[in-house]
């Protein structure tokens, strides 16, 4: 499964090119990291992360290839204060799904005031497919998910909730969405939109 979400993750890498200024929250180990800073030569990121291991791990990763330009944050997302109207580029892959609704509506609030009038938006993480066998086999493996990762990480989400309407509500417009391993998963392209 590991390719197949760093597959959701690198999907819209072109997008960056032109990025100055990254916020990359829950990045975990650094594999899109890594990814975006050699497609980026000059992209300056700052990378929030609740776990000092994968903070460590994506440390270690970055100096094996040589590459810097990361400002690390060891903090809860929901706690965090990012400044406003600063970053062009916000990237969440397989994170939002951690939040339940509430703390969802308030996290992507605060992170889309971080982003500019241009800022563009990647994200990658599970859904529940639309229909047919597709559906059910997600549902069951959304389900065996969420009930893991409450028990062994406290997780705060029961069920999975689309962040579509939140970051709608924060400006940003869906312009590209590609859907990977049998529609259970997506990567999207939002973008925000003129005033």
């Amino acid at each position: 499964a590991g390719g197949i979400l760093q597959r959701c993750r690198t999907a819209f890498l072109a997008e960056t090119t032109s990025s100055r200024r990254a916020l990359l929250l829950g990045e975990g180990p650094g594999r899109f990291l890594e990814e975006l800073l050699r497609t980026n030569s000059q992209v300056e990121v700052t990378c929030v992360e609740r776990s000092p291991r994968m903070i460590a791990e994506a440390r270690s990763r970055l100096n094996a290839s040589g590459l810097a330009r990361v400002h690390f944050v060891q903090a809860d997302a929901l706690t965090w204060q990012p400044p406003q109207s600063t970053f062009d580029l916000v990237v969440t892959n397989f994170f939002l799904d951690c939040f339940c609704r509430e703390e969802l509506a308030a996290l992507v609030s605060k992170i889309a005031a971080s982003g500019t009038a241009d800022a563009r938006w990647l994200l990658a993480d599970f859904r529940e497919p639309e229909r047919g066998w597709r559906r059910w086999r997600g549902r069951a493996a959304l389900a065996v998910m969420y009930g893991f990762f409450r028990v062994a990480t406290g997780l705060s989400a029961s069920q999975l909730t689309p962040p579509d309407e939140f970051l709608e509500a924060g400006g940003f417009r869906l312009t590209a969405r590609r859907l990977a391993n049998f529609e259970f998963a997506h990567s999207d392209l939002w973008r925000r939109t003129a005033a």
